[in-house]
């Protein structure tokens, strides 16, 4: 208990920072100026694909205030190739170089990097830089790459395939699921289409930005905006051949991440090659019309998906061919967001049966790589949109055949046919307390309502289930993943009786350090204000696996704070029971401080025992002075937190706009540590769920060259587009972690596109064509309006 004896976990504690950050009081990396520091700047190429016949740096070199320019070429023995975080069995591997050398593959690829006095004279610098390039014709699409005779972006790998996954996998001690194939052939009816999940980007409101100091020996100070500072550091020390103790990755504020900044970009080692290079301070802040070329996008799937269905509408088995589209050459997430679609792809569904297949392929592109829900919109998407086909072809509700195929909770925990072990939940409870909600009842008035007046509206539902609490370390590299899945923290009683945590997860603005004040502040009994959260530094967090990614702060992040604070009360306990003349097993931590049980004596205050453990004159004998712990928590296995949406949407008839009139949000995150940083999750996840329903969209002409450089030409959904939200909670506790938490960060953003898809569907006249690919522009709309018999 705390010392107002009311729990402080589970209460919706506002975020530490969040004033800070409405006052604009934040500190990110472009806050950050060194004494003598110097700019970098990129040149990146116009073409998609072109040969480099000559680079001619000489103007810029000779311009006052420019102190280095160098080519690929001039670095490619002195810079080695990064890592992959994600580095699936067989995959095939880029050159991993910051720069460019002998070809361009993708428009915004950087081949020359020039550093000077300041950002001004870096982009003259850049003006000057003549490059000869041979334009080449580029592979534009997945079907161009694997089309025979297609040019090989990468001439050593023999074809333009990265790498082939497949599903099901052999699970010892589970017995052989059917033969797809005839399960297929045997069902019903058989719902077959293409389905398309368009390239998007993450559009952080901060860009990637490095800020690196240099110290002889050497010794590197990088400030970086990341989620991961410790990946940072090995790959810095990979790519630079300097040892790890070596280099400090700090992570100051970090403005919005997505999943875009959990790994590392080739182009960053360049700023400490040159800090180390001219032995002064270097700088990179990426510019906006940069980030749409060079930010890794994510999505870009198409998918040929077969379901089957019995009479009753349930799922017999289904079978999946579907393409990832790489880009020019696997990002450090190598195809690992492909790998999770396929293994999510049953969602929370039983299928008995399974044949699935992905294909990643590279074409003239940006690499891919990571964006909240990595890999999972791209897998719900085809099934919920297919369920709804299926709905109408049997002539069951859509919310029907949900119910009759979602895993029910007397069989959690569940295998499911690709192998992932959904752990606890209840399903169709969810599903059911949606469809009771007076939020759903009145979308469904509105629509009918709005129909009689001739206004054009849909109501449309989607079920998801999200995988959080990426580990356990065990599994990882069965699936490729280069690092653990375990966390650690530390949590200190300081000599004054205060808290401090620290955690080697790295808040993005979800909160994190919040709620583990929270879980402190319970450990101890202490006020809120009581505990201090240190974070972001590898001089002082602790090694973490996979970082701040895969929605496992709350709950493998949050195990770790238990964890150590155990310890460290225990410690306390012994101390005051030592104090007090007692045995520990008589001696409570009440709201008070320590006290004998049914004693009726005063409490002895934390602050007491603290000055005891740090004085050390007076503990038990062999006891060590101090009040520290370190603990790191593995998870046994991952955790589903799950949902079910239901989407209201208006169509224009005019323009083809869709407006989404209203949200019903039905969501399970196990224990919820803080309901306000949840409740702010799922709704910002589900305001980008609109964005990747309506607008968002990278496009591309014949030339590989991208429509999107800036905001204007990027459509993120505005405060006018965000509807009502209702959102409701139940709670499920995961038994694989120590306090019941599953990940939320990307619950919101996994289902909210397909339910608003399945709505415009339902809003469109009887026989329009099926809706197959996201986003839906007002261009689609119209084309589903002028077609069918209207529903008014």
């Amino acid at each position: 208990m705390n010392a107002t004896d009311q729990r402080v976990t589970g209460s919706r504690v506002p975020n530490r920072n969040g004033e800070r950050f409405v006052r604009g009081a934040g500190r990110y990396t472009g806050d950050i100026h060194l004494p003598r520091e110097a700019t970098m700047v990129l040149l990146r190429s116009p073409h998609a694909r072109a040969k480099i016949l000559d680079i001619d740096t000489s103007a810029a070199a000779a311009l006052d205030g420019v102190h280095a320019v160098a080519t690929g070429a001039e670095l490619f023995d002195r810079i080695g190739p990064h890592g992959y975080l994600w580095d699936l069995p067989g995959q095939k591997v880029g050159s991993g170089r910051p720069l460019a050398h002998g070809e361009v593959r993708h428009v915004g690829e950087p081949l020359v990097a020039v550093v000077a006095c300041d950002q001004y004279v870096a982009e003259d610098a850049l003006d000057l830089i003549r490059v000869e390039y041979e334009p080449l014709p580029p592979v534009n699409t997945p079907a161009e790459s694997l089309a025979e005779g297609a040019p090989l972006l990468h001439a050593d790998w023999g074809d333009n395939v990265q790498v082939v996954a497949s599903w099901p996998v052999a699970i010892p001690g589970l017995p052989t699921p059917p033969d797809p194939a005839q399960a297929l052939a045997e069902a019903h009816l058989t719902v077959r289409e293409t389905w398309t999940s368009s390239r998007i980007t993450a559009a952080s409101m901060e860009a990637r930005a490095v800020v690196c100091d240099y110290a002889p020996g050497p010794a590197l100070t990088l400030y970086t905006s990341t989620q991961a500072p410790h990946i940072i550091r090995e790959e810095v020390a990979r790519m630079l051949g300097v040892a790890e103790h070596r280099i400090r990755v700090i992570a100051p504020h970090v403005g919005g991440a997505f999943g875009m900044k959990g790994v590392f970009y080739p182009e960053e080692a360049l700023v400490p090659y040159f800090a180390m290079l001219l032995r002064r301070p270097v700088r990179w802040i990426e510019q906006r019309d940069e980030s749409f070329v060079a930010d890794t996008p994510s999505r870009a799937q198409e998918m040929d998906l077969a379901v089957g269905f019995d009479t009753d509408g349930r799922i017999v088995g289904l079978r999946a061919r579907y393409s990832i589209d790489l880009g020019s050459a696997p990002s450090a997430c190598g195809a690992g967001t492909g790998w999770a679609t396929g293994a999510l792809l049953p969602g929370p569904y039983a299928v008995p049966a399974v044949d699935i297949v992905a294909t990643a392929v590279v074409t003239d592109k940006t690499p891919l790589g990571a964006f909240r829900g990595f890999g999972q919109p791209e897998a719900n998407f085809p099934l919920e949109r297919t369920l709804d086909i299926a709905a109408r072809r049997l002539g069951l509700d859509p919310a029907e055949i949900r119910r009759r195929n979602l895993v029910p909770a007397a069989k959690m925990p569940f295998a499911t046919a690709t192998g992932s072990m959904l752990d606890s939940g209840d399903y169709a409870e969810l599903l059911e307390l949606l469809l009771e909600r007076p939020a759903y009842r009145a979308a469904l008035a509105e629509r009918d309502a709005g129909r009689a007046e001739g206004r054009v509206l849909g109501l449309g539902l989607a079920v998801y289930n999200e995988n959080t609490n990426f580990g356990p370390s065990g599994i990882l590299p069965l699936i490729g993943v280069s690092t653990g899945g375990w966390d650690t923290a530390t949590v200190r009683i300081e000599p004054d009786g205060t808290v401090r945590v620290v955690s080697s997860q790295t808040p993005m603005g979800q909160g994190v350090e919040t709620a583990y004040a929270q879980v402190a502040a319970d450990a101890f009994g202490v006020p809120l204000d009581a505990v201090t959260v240190a974070f972001g530094d590898t001089d002082s967090s602790h090694f973490t696996g996979y970082a701040s990614g895969a929605s496992r702060a709350a709950g493998v992040g949050g195990s770790s704070v238990l964890m150590a604070a155990g310890k460290v009360r225990d410690k306390m306990r012994a101390i005051a029971a030592h104090l007090l003349e007692a045995s520990a097993d008589d001696v409570e931590l009440t709201a008070g401080g320590f006290v004998v049980a049914g004693s009726g004596m005063d409490p002895l205050p934390i602050a007491g025992v603290a000055k005891a453990a740090y004085q050390g004159g007076n503990l038990p004998e062999g006891m060590e002075p101090g009040l520290i712990a370190e603990a790191g928590y593995d998870p046994p296995g991952m955790a589903f937190s799950y949902g079910a949406v239901a989407a209201l949407v208006e169509l224009d008839p005019e323009t083809g706009k869709v407006a989404v009139r209203r949200l019903i949000f039905g969501h399970d995150c196990g224990t919820q540590l803080n309901p306000a940083i949840v409740e702010h999750q799922v709704i910002g996840g589900a305001v980008q769920g609109i964005g990747m329903a309506l607008s968002e969209v990278l496009p591309y002409d014949e030339h590989g060259r991208p429509f999107a450089r800036s905001f204007a030409d990027y459509l993120l959904p505005l405060a006018t587009d965000v509807p009502e939200i209702d959102l409701f909670h139940t709670e499920h506790p995961t038994p694989f972690t120590l306090n019941g938490a599953k990940g939320v960060g990307e619950s919101g953003v996994i289902a909210a596109p397909s339910a608003i898809v399945n709505a415009i569907q339902d809003a469109l006249p009887e026989g329009a064509a099926p809706i197959t690919s996201i986003p839906v522009l007002p261009e689609r709309v119209l084309d589903g309006l002028r077609t069918g018999v209207s529903r008014g």
